[in-house]
């Protein structure tokens, strides 16, 4: 069965940031995060989404 989460370390492996950065954007609310007690896991889908958009908005921030 293939995982449909990643922790915190595999999504920044996934980003190409560090875990402190991903750490400090869950705490602001600026990448969608699922907790669990005192762990954090992340949706497959739900990041490939999220980066989708941060790259439109990037185009479109560009493009202005």
């Amino acid at each position: 069965m293939n995982r449909q989460t990643l922790n915190v370390q595999e999504t920044a492996d996934l980003i190409g940031v560090s875990s402190w950065l991903i750490y400090d954007m869950v705490r602001r609310k600026e990448i969608p995060a699922i907790r669990v007690r005192n762990r954090i896991f992340f949706r497959v889908e739900t990041l490939n989404k999220w980066m989708a958009e941060k790259e439109v908005e990037a185009v479109e921030e560009v493009a202005l």
